[in-house]
């Protein structure tokens, strides 16, 4: 007996449908677009079959990203595509998954929709696998869309592995809002602290960073403090929190591209941490942005996201 689930996900494309389907039913080009081969882009990739026709494959082995095969069962030129994929590792599953293709809102509208299956004693875990496939499926169809009209995705990684990370102090504001929420109400909430400093209410600090104290998928919400991060402590202030981050180890990646590919870092950081190590409980998740993205191109924009494990 299994527990059933199904996620959808679209994304305007300004180009013709053609042109996207061709990207789509060709896994040689996957490696350029994929919200998983990104994530390793090393791993042990096999090609079969010929591209667009049914039965065309690609089997993957990798290190974080586990392995498994998808297969290409049917295609309507310009509309649709169907595949079905099955993993080996972490777990045996198979799932059937597709994209549509519509015209709408000055481009072809791509949905990448899936419907999978868990097994009945997991049924608790069906938000949460609907939420983070869900996840990469934003990820991977606003990589396609960068890939198609741009040329290029503005997304790279390194992966730094296990750093010791000292004593820090930091000051900034904290907030709990929607996923969707999160992204201009940190950009206000970054201006409104850039005041601060310019009136000299605080010190000049270290870095510039956002901690997570809370990143719920399945609920959709997050619980952050952006701010600053400073060596010595410092003074709270009204509307404004303070604390201190004990000295810690954490998985380390580095994003260099434009921010809204940042969730890249994300789940190559989640993905290392699973495969070997065992997350820290006691230091939030935070982001450490190395440089100002107003101030650089944004594909030359350098964010390190931080994911604590334990010693």
């Amino acid at each position: 007996m299994a527990v059933s689930f199904g996620v959808e996900k679209s994304v305007v494309i300004e180009k013709p449908a053609e042109e996207i389907m061709s990207a789509i039913v060709d896994f040689a080009e996957w490696g350029k677009w994929s919200p998983w081969l990104s994530l390793e882009p090393g791993c042990d990739v096999h090609l079969s079959g010929i591209a667009g026709h049914r039965g065309h494959k690609q089997r993957w082995e990798g290190k974080y990203i586990g392995s498994g095969e998808v297969e290409l069962t049917g295609v309507v030129e310009g509309k649709s595509a169907d595949f079905e994929i099955t993993f080996f590792k972490p777990w045996k599953s198979k799932s059937r998954f597709g994209f549509r293709l519509e015209d709408g809102d000055g481009g072809t509208r791509v949905t990448w929709w899936m419907q999978g299956s868990l097994p009945f004693f997991l049924f608790f875990m069906k938000r949460m696998m609907s939420a983070w496939i869900g996840s990469d499926y934003n990820r991977g169809l606003l990589m396609l869309k960068d890939h198609l009209e741009r040329g290029h995705v503005p997304s790279s990684l390194s992966m730094g592995g296990v750093v010791e990370r000292p004593v820090q102090y930091y000051f900034g504001k904290r907030r709990g809002c929607t996923m969707e929420e999160v992204g201009p109400l940190m950009e206000q909430d970054l201006m409104e602290l850039g005041a601060l400093l310019e009136a000299f209410t605080v010190p000049q600090p270290v870095q510039v960073m956002s901690l997570y104290h809370r990143f719920d998928m399945a609920e959709g919400r997050c619980d952050y403090t952006v701010g600053f991060f400073y060596n010595e402590p410092v003074e709270p202030a009204a509307g404004y929190v303070s604390g201190k981050l004990p000295a810690h180890r954490a998985l380390s990646v580095e994003h260099v591209g434009a921010y809204r590919h940042l969730g890249n870092a994300w789940a190559a950081a989640m993905g290392s941490a699973r495969a070997g190590h065992k997350q820290s409980r006691a230091v939030p998740m935070y982001e450490i942005y190395l440089n100002n993205p107003k101030e650089v191109p944004e594909n030359e924009a350098r964010v390190q996201v931080l994911v604590p494990v334990v010693k």
